[in-house]
């Protein structure tokens, strides 16, 4: 599917409850990230408000992504390139076991992606999310070991034989009927849309693609709302993009599915 301008009344009272995309205002950020004293700025902003969005579709990809399977306490979750964005405490915070797997060590609003952080982001949001700073294949994840893996605006930024490892990885760990979360970026000025293959952003993945690579189910998502599906029409998208939710910083919209791994 394809986000939508209107966001349904639940997507808004959770930004809402939780600050999301951009973190509570109480205090502008730059001012309590760097004025007031360590031990009260996750209480300040939030917990969305220590990674920089520069996207105004994360008002739709967080609470769509939290809210587009089931969730039970005890599940496990992997956050894949978490970073320090806010989705991951809300999953914990839900009661599941959330590991955040990100090679990256960058210091988004001047806090490093490392152990002492989530240390003092845990103990903010009573959470308890473990951070392994690797990529997905070393990340000493078991083999059917998890039941949510959530990928929110990544496959856009990768090349191909890198998706192919990843999904690859995702299945490995998926246990039967577990469920991949995805968000992926749709620039409208890259093919199908132009002749133009990628912009400084990244590039348009074929998501039919990626479901075949996956050996996983397509279980929510509108193919004809999905890049490479056969039913996609570029002509049909632009003519509807009155409707549709898109990024501001580049012409993007946002594609969200879920993928099932089958129980046999």
């Amino acid at each position: 599917m394809l986000a939508r301008k209107t966001l349904p009344e639940q997507f808004l009272r959770w930004n809402r409850r939780w600050g999301a995309p951009f973190g509570r205002n109480r205090l502008p950020h730059r001012l309590a990230l760097t004025v007031a004293p360590a031990r009260w700025r996750p209480w300040i902003v939030g917990p969305f408000g220590f990674q920089p969005n520069n996207s105004a579709t994360r008002h739709f990809e967080y609470p769509w992504a939290f809210h587009a399977t089931t969730l039970r306490r005890g599940m496990t979750a992997v956050d894949l390139g978490g970073s320090l964005a806010g989705l991951q405490f809300m999953l914990a915070k839900a009661g599941l076991a959330v590991v955040n797997v990100d090679p990256s060590d960058a210091a988004p609003m001047g806090w490093p992606v490392d152990a002492a952080t989530f240390r003092a982001l845990n103990r903010a949001f009573g959470t308890n999310v473990e951070l392994r700073r690797a990529f997905l294949e070393d990340a000493g994840l078991e083999d059917a070991s998890v039941d949510r893996v959530f990928c929110i605006s990544t496959l856009e930024h990768v090349p191909d034989d890198a998706i192919a490892s990843i999904l690859r990885e995702i299945r490995r760990i998926l246990r039967p009927a577990g469920q991949c979360v995805l968000t992926v970026d749709l620039f409208l000025d890259l093919a199908p849309f132009t002749d133009r293959a990628t912009n400084v952003s990244g590039r348009n993945v074929d998501l039919s693609w990626v479901v075949e690579t996956s050996g996983l189910t397509l279980t929510t998502g509108d193919r004809s709302e999905l890049n490479g599906f056969p039913e996609f029409d570029p002509r049909r998208v632009q003519a509807n993009l009155g409707d549709l939710l898109y990024a501001t910083h580049v012409p993007a919209l946002t594609q969200a599915l879920v993928l099932t791994r089958p129980t046999s």
